[in-house]
């Protein structure tokens, strides 16, 4: 009587491996792990001297299947419990993720089985399940990375915004000294209310980050399908909520970009232009150009086409 789950040391003469091999297929389904065993020897060890398909031949064992019986004895533990398994089955169960092998799984049908006592069918259609639960879980995951990163973001163009008005208050409360003869610094009228309007935002989208964290938090904790759509579909609507405030943040951020920029341009005098030079006063023109172009383009998003002396600029 040979002994299935004992690993006695394999011999070296390939006529003794060929042997045990024809005495193993003659048992059938319960010397699969031996027969596998086996190849695996003769494969490592290159006992069939770079000749291991044509020995498979002299076998009578097709070389996929040879392959599958290898992958079976390499991949579930000596004295399996699913021995009384065909060599299909094992193979369906040796190519499940380890940590699922010997857990219950629900069918279609609703039963709840362990692998080794599902069909060959039922095996396939549970990998089918798992691996579709795990591509989900990649998405999940990659999603909540994306979302983390355009967080990441936010928080960046939240500092860059608070260091820009901590200079602006410090240039407000420093004394200015005027050199030359330069057009009155005026600043406009709802200043102050643009920028109380970005402080709201800015605790606005504290808030959203928080809430996106709270759901990130939800949708992992939790192995309940249903309950994981209703947080992807809070996740997309809080997503959209916060490109909205991103965009409202970017319109005051640029507003106060102008209002700093504009004391620089009102510094240049009449003087200044003779005295520049032809080149300086052309590269100075395209640039004031660009400016008043770029101007009219952001103007005609907000009144549409535009008539100038009878003509149409700026058509959508």
């Amino acid at each position: 009587m040979i002994a299935i789950n004992e690993l006695e040391p394999l011999s070296n003469n390939l006529d003794k491996i060929t042997t045990e091999i024809k005495t193993y297929q003659s048992i059938g389904g319960q010397a699969i792990f031996e027969i596998g065993r086996r190849l695996n020897w003769v494969k490592e060890h290159d006992l069939a001297h770079g000749e291991f398909i044509n020995w498979l031949s002299t076998l009578n064992i097709d070389r996929h299947v040879a392959n599958k019986f290898m992958k079976i004895q390499r991949e579930l533990p000596n004295g399996y419990t699913g021995t009384h398994l065909g060599w299909k089955a094992l193979y369906e169960i040796a190519t499940m993720p380890p940590e699922e092998r010997d857990k219950p799984q629900q069918l279609s049908n609703g039963e709840t089985k362990k692998p080794e006592d599902m069909t060959v069918r039922e095996l396939r259609e549970t990998k089918r399940k798992l691996k579709q639960r795990d591509q989900e879980l990649a998405k999940k995951d990659a999603q909540i990375a994306d979302q983390q990163a355009e967080l990441e973001e936010n928080r960046r163009t939240q500092v860059e915004l608070n260091r820009r008005n901590a200079e602006l208050s410090k240039q407000q409360l420093e004394p200015k000294v005027i050199t030359k003869t330069v057009t009155k610094e005026v600043k406009p009228d709802d200043y102050d209310q643009l920028k109380e309007r970005l402080a709201q935002l800015e605790e606005q989208s504290k808030k959203d980050k928080e809430d996106v964290a709270y759901y990130q938090r939800e949708l992992q904790a939790s192995e309940n399908r249903r309950k994981q759509s209703e947080s992807d579909d809070h996740l997309k609507e809080l997503e959209l909520k916060r490109k909205k405030r991103d965009a409202q943040i970017d319109a005051y951020s640029v507003s106060l970009k102008i209002t700093d920029f504009l004391p620089e341009l009102q510094k240049i005098t009449q003087d200044d232009i003779h005295r520049m030079g032809e080149e300086a006063q052309h590269n100075l023109r395209t640039r004031i150009d660009m400016v008043r172009q770029t101007i009219d383009n952001i103007d005609a998003m907000f009144d549409g086409p535009r008539v100038i002396e009878g003509e149409i600029t700026n058509e959508k």
